[in-house]
Parts: C-alpha cells; sequence; structure tokens
C-alpha cells in the first residue's frame, strides 16, 4: 500500500527542503516514522496554513516539536477547542480549559538563513567542566531567551495588541509555554537540572547524614553567566511571570520519539531494529545518580513507552491561574514548595534522557544487540564515577 502524502507531499525545490526533513522522507527505514507523524498530522489542528511549509524547509524542528505536543495532548485525552491563530493550543479535559503556546530555543546564525542539522553529540562533550558550564548557565539563557520572546509577544501589535494570556479565549485560563532547547548539537542530552536553575532560581547539591542517608539540600541561583552574557535567575520570580502557569519542557519531542512509538505500536517493521539507551531515574531514596538502561524497542518486557516521558510539567508558584497535579497522566508533575523542589513521577520507568539508533540491512537485529551491550558499559562507567560520595 503506497504512503499517504501529508507531511511529505508537495513539489518545493530541493535545494529549499530542510535537510533532516529530506532523509526522514526519502530513508526506507523510517518508513513507519513517516506514517505515524502523518496519523499525528492528521489530528493536528493547523491554525496557520503554513504548518507542511515551514516541516520540510526552515521550521523542520519546531514543527517537529508543535506535532509532539499535539500527539502529547490527544494521548493525554484533551480536547481541542477553537480555530484562534494564537496560542498554539486551546484544549480542555475534565472541565480544566488549556492555553499552550510552544517555543524553542535555536542555533544563532546570524541572519544568514542557515538550515541547521540538529546531530545528537558535541564535540565540547569532551569536557566535563564545560558540559556543567553549559547546563548549568548556557541552557539558562537559551531557554531564557526563547521564553521572554514569548512573554513580550503582542497580538496584534498594531491595532490592538494583547499578551496572549489577554486574549478572549485565553484569558481566566491556565497559560502554558512549552519549551525544547535545539540551540546546539547535543543540547537535547542535558537534563532538567538547567532548566530547574533558570525558572526557579535554585539548585540541588547532596549530601549525607551519619547514616549514610542521602539529603537534598537547594541553594539560591541569582544569575547565569555564559560567553560574556548574564541574566538573572528565577523566571518565576520575575514581574509578569505570573501570568505563566507552568513550562512545559521535554527533550523528546523529536523524529526520534515518533520513531519509537511507531515500531512499538501501530507500524513495527522487521526490516529494521530500533535501540533505545540512556539515564532513568532511580527510585532508590539513597541514590543520586541516574541509572543506565538500554533494551530493543518493542520487543517483549520492556518498558512501555508513553509520549509524557521525559516531559516535565515545571509549575509556577506564583501562578494566577495554578495547574493542579495529575491533569497530566504521563508527564512528571514538578513543584518547589518552601523553597524545596520536588517531582511527582508518573509510572515505575522515568527517562531522563534517552538515544535512539535505528540499524537496517543484514543481521540488523544483532547489530543492534552488540551496540546496545557496548552503550551500557560506557553508561555503567560514567553511573560509577557519578554516583561517587564526595570525600
Amino acid at each position: 500500500m503506497p504512503e499517504v502524502q501529508g507531511l511529505f507531499g508537495g513539489t518545493r525545490p530541493i535545494k529549499s527542503l530542510h535537510p533532516s526533513f529530506q532523509f526522514l522522507k526519502t530513508s526506507p527505514r523510517n518508513k513507519s516514522t513517516r506514517r505515524l507523524m502523518n496519523d499525528a498530522f492528521a489530528g493536528f489542528v493547523e491554525k496557520d496554513g503554513n504548518f507542511v511549509e515551514q516541516f520540510q524547509t526552515t521550521g523542520f524542528n519546531t514543527r517537529t516539536f508543535e506535532l509532539y505536543v499535539s500527539e502529547l495532548l490527544h494521548s493525554e485525552g484533551f480536547v481541542f477547542e477553537g480555530k484562534e491563530p494564537q496560542p498554539d493550543f486551546c484544549v480542555v479535559k475534565n472541565g480544566v480549559r488549556l492555553a499552550i503556546e510552544c517555543t524553542t530555543a535555536n542555533p544563532t546564525d546570524a541572519g544568514k538563513g542557515e538550515l541547521h542539522v540538529y546531530q545528537p553529540v558535541n564535540e565540547k562533550d569532551r569536557d566535563p567542566d564545560g558540559i556543567r558550564a553549559r547546563q548549568e548557565n548556557e541552557v539558562p539563557i537559551r531557554v531564557a531567551g526563547a521564553l521572554r520572546s514569548k512573554m513580550l509577544h503582542r497580538v496584534n501589535r498594531k491595532k490592538d495588541p494583547k499578551a496572549y494570556w489577554e486574549l478572549p479565549h485565553v484569558a481566566g485560563a491556565p497559560f502554558v509555554l512549552a519549551v525544547q532547547t535545539f540551540h546546539e548539537h547535543g543540547s537535547l542530552g542535558f537534563s532538567n537540572a538547567g532548566i530547574i536553575r533558570y525558572l526557579y532560581g535554585l539548585e540541588q547539591r547532596p549530601s549525607w547524614d551519619e547514616a549514610g542517608n542521602l539529603i537534598i539540600k537547594s541553594f539560591p541561583v541569582l544569575e547565569h553567566a555564559y560567553n560574556g552574557r548574564t541574566i538573572p535567575s528565577g523566571f518565576f520570580n520575575q514581574p509578569g511571570s505570573e501570568n505563566i502557569s507552568a513550562v512545559l519542557w521535554t527533550n523528546a519531542g523529536t523524529v526520534a520519539k515518533f520513531t519509537r512509538m511507531a515500531l512499538a505500536g501501530p507500524y513495527p517493521d522487521e526490516d529494521v531494529t530500533a535501540l533505545r539507551a540512556g539515564v532513568m531515574f532511580d527510585f532508590d531514596p539513597n541514590a543520586h545518580a541516574p541509572l543506565p538502561f538500554a533494551y530493543i524497542v518493542g520487543d517483549p518486557e520492556t518498558p512501555v513507552e508513553t509520549w509524557g516521558q521525559e516531559a516535565n510539567l515545571f509549575h509556577n508558584p506564583t501562578a494566577k491561574y495554578p495547574i493542579a497535579n495529575g491533569l497530566f497522566e504521563t508527564v512528571t508533575d514538578s513543584r518547589v514548595v518552601d523553597g524545596q523542589y520536588s517531582d511527582l513521577i508518573k509510572g515505575n520507568f522515568s527517562p531522563i534522557m534517552s538515544m535512539s539508533m535505528v540499524f537496517s540491512g543484514p543481521r540488523h537485529r544483532l547489530g543492534a544487540i552488540h551496540k546496545g551491550e557496548q552503550v551500557v558499559e560506557v553508561l555503567s562507567e560514567a553511573y560509577k564515577q557519578m554516583n561517587k560520595r564526595p570525600e
């Protein structure tokens, strides 16, 4: 049966197409991914009429993230309402109305109009101190730019300027900003630690009591400085932020997510094998490092993946219209209460970050298994180093 064109139709010049889109469209190993993404697009409430054009060209990563958010909302049982062009989504569930606007932290191209092809690894990752500086300061600065841009945006600027939360169809309802980081290669490999630092203006450090029990203490973060830029920390403490009920963050709103959900769900493909590997939350109350994992996608007795895995709903403690815990059934609810940060994790498998590798050709399954063994060995050694208690 021929594939439905949907997101992948059209006759645009090849030179205008995003290289990541071209690979997604033409690679035989992405057949299942294309089918599920077309299914998702069939349920997508398009408001501006240029989704396909941008998905295929300059907005590939951003539009993929929006498609992910749409599918997450569908999977959570939200009902979509209205066709007003802004914000991106207006939904309702259990009598609760919710408005969501999506944004991404993107690379800086100095106005050259470059099409950036995201890579999952970065040469800078060889420097452990550099990784820490990027997570603690660069990621917050990049996220701050994306969030602040949406906070300052005004709809109908010339005639009747209004912030998103002032629009008639949004006013009185919780308003959420959804964000993902694409600002550099490997940026999706960062955990939510940098986001927590920026949103709440605090960091957590492990310590142990005399009995060896883990104690997490919170410390204030006043600012973030990186590459000559300095910004104040604590987004939820800044004027006007009370209009943002929560920030929905993930590092998994990508093509890889659609691939895994397709292969493990409605579109298994015997011609390919997908390996998922990463680190997950350790439910041991005395653990302070994430556990490594790896599995073949779709195999029996492997963890069931949901659209909400690797996503956090960071609740604003000063929100004008707060959101109750549990409205999202698969997304981790994250809060700061009395100066202490906590997560309400859904399910017993909670990945912090993961990567996917798709194998095709002869003996593709054996190749995936062998690679998985290598990855677990590397991750396990990293776990030993991370889990050491400071002297």
